[in-house]
This record gives structure tokens, C-alpha cells and sequence, in this order.
């Protein structure tokens, strides 16, 4: 895949990436089950050299996750859209943002151990009880 543009609902947030990966992590963490709407999120582990904020400034809550790590929450001030979270380690994208996401898959399960019953976990998948 080539240069994409992801956007936020209502357009006021755009990334471009270079290049998308071709699996996804799904993170059944309760802080994502929230901010998802009940089931994982779907995340896009993109270096931080091949992806960027190219329209908008979003807002960025900070918590501290069932981890015990700190991270921040990027999100749209305007419709609410998920845009990123910002771990110690990395940061992970919202799959949701881009247009392609039919093109990717899950290929790892984090934080299993926390999912509900609205969304199976793919056990063929690499899962980890918790976090990786």
C-alpha cells in the first residue's frame, strides 16, 4: 500500500502515513473497551517517522492504564474521534482512521484476559492475557 490519509469523523483531524501495516493489534483493555464503545480497540503500531498529523490539533487526555503505565489519549475536540495513544514504548493509531482498514487484519490479541462477551477473541491469533 502507498501514502495514506486517515481522517477523524467530521475531517478536522488528518494523518498521512506512508505506508500501513498489514495487521492490526486488537486491545481488549476496559480503558479501551470505553473509549471504543465496548470492544477493543483496533491499533495500528505505525514508526513515528512514517506517520503524521498533517491537519488539526487534537485534544489528549492522560491516564494511567491497568498497567501501571502512563499514557496519553489523542482524540478530536469536535465529533470525538479516537486518533491515537501515546505509550512510554510507542504509539498506536486507530485503525478506524483510514479507509483501508478493510485490508487489515487482527494479527495480535492484547489484555484477552479483559474481554467481554460483544466481541469473540481470535484464538488462531497470537493472544496475550494481558498486556505484551
Amino acid at each position: 500500500m502507498s501514502k495514506q490519509i486517515g481522517k477523524c469523523l467530521c475531517g478536522s483531524i488528518e494523518v498521512e502515513c506512508d505506508e500501513l501495516p498489514k495487521g492490526a493489534a486488537a486491545c481488549y483493555c476496559e480503558d479501551c473497551q470505553k473509549a471504543s464503545g465496548g470492544g477493543p480497540s483496533f491499533n495500528l503500531v505505525i514508526p513515528d517517522e512514517k506517520i503524521r498529523i498533517v491537519k488539526g490539533t487534537p485534544c489528549v487526555y492522560k491516564l494511567q492504564a491497568e498497567s501501571g503505565n502512563f499514557l496519553e489519549r489523542l482524540f478530536c475536540s469536535t465529533c470525538g474521534t479516537a486518533i491515537c495513544s501515546k505509550l512510554s514504548s510507542r504509539t498506536v493509531w486507530k485503525a478506524g482512521l483510514f479507509s483501508h482498514v478493510k485490508d487489515i487484519e487482527v494479527a495480535i490479541n492484547v489484555w484477552a484476559s479483559r474481554s467481554n462477551k460483544l466481541f469473540r477473541v481470535d484464538t488462531d491469533k497470537q493472544t496475550f492475557e494481558k498486556g505484551r
